[in-house]
């Protein structure tokens, strides 16, 4: 895993705000060039600035993660810029909270494709160049305690990073089979104190929620994002969890896990499924 930042070239999506800000500043101040990718041009532009504030190279990028091409664009500008990456952050994410028979098509095809075909797809384009470089590589998919365990509520969400935690696992399991020198590990952290709640504003158009649409203006949908609002406003404080993610990558850790209160759950979980019983009570998180 990553322990020497000096010099490094990160890419990573999802670097505007929140996680992936924290993220992308922590490898700044470690002493890498960082591309920041993300769907808000201009919020990209401005951390790229607080990076270049650093002593550091930094560009910005606005894209669509979710679009193979996009994730191209990403990639072809990181060569002309950098020649080379090093470590590639994949933190773009969305979530909804909606139930199995309430949700949207596009919605669901819009977490679907953030979540989980952009994790995909950016490893598409960097994994060989990675592997052409002969040098220590690492990649870290930003995923959730989701995508480890469910609850009762938002499959699409759990659903996806549960998709995203497997394809990590799968490429870290093959990159180690064919000796590539290149690291993967999937942060999966509780509820952290972000604006993930604002997650419609990271709509890209062809998603874009239709004007007069009663759904997206019931109380129901509107409860959702009040509920989410809250627990995220009473979730780990942002700064001290980024800095987790750095001691685990140094602790060659694969599961970078920062809140502790879902360890029985998880250990519980294992058991009954090797009783082949039905999926775990998440009551266990209070006990």
């Amino acid at each position: 895993m990553i322990s020497d930042y000096k010099g490094k070239v990160l890419v990573i999506t999802g670097g505007a705000n929140g996680i992936g800000r924290a993220l992308a500043l922590g490898c700044a101040k470690r002493g890498c060039d960082v591309l920041i990718a993300d769907i808000h041009g201009e919020e990209a532009e401005a951390v790229a600035k607080e990076i270049r504030g650093m002593g550091r190279k930094a560009v910005a990028v606005q894209a669509d993660v979710s679009l193979s091409d996009e994730c191209r664009k990403i990639f072809d500008r990181t060569m002309k810029e950098f020649g080379r990456c090093d470590i590639l952050i994949n933190d773009a994410g969305v979530s909804n909270g909606a139930d199995l028979l309430d949700i949207k098509e596009r919605d669901i095809k819009w977490v679907m494709e953030v979540n989980v075909y952009a994790h995909w797809f950016m490893m598409q384009q960097f994994i060989p160049q990675m592997k052409s470089q002969g040098t220590h590589c690492q990649i870290l998919n930003v995923c959730s305690i989701a995508g480890l365990i469910t609850l009762g509520s938002a499959p699409v969400y759990f659903s996806t990073k549960h998709a995203a935690v497997a394809l990590s696992e799968c490429v870290y399991k093959s990159l180690k089979a064919s000796g590539d020198d290149i690291d993967v590990s999937v942060f999966c952290p509780g509820f952290v104190q972000t604006e993930m709640h604002l997650t419609d504003r990271h709509r890209p158009e062809r998603f874009a929620i239709p004007d007069g649409d009663p759904y997206y203006g019931s109380e129901e949908y509107k409860k959702f994002i009040e509920f989410n609002k809250k627990i995220l406003d009473n979730g780990a404080p942002l700064e001290p969890t980024a800095e987790k993610v750095f001691e685990s990558l140094a602790k060659k850790q694969f599961y970078i896990l920062t809140h502790e209160n879902y360890d029985e759950l998880l250990k519980q979980q294992g058991i009954y499924q090797a009783n082949r019983t039905e999926p775990v009570d998440p009551s266990l998180l209070t006990k």
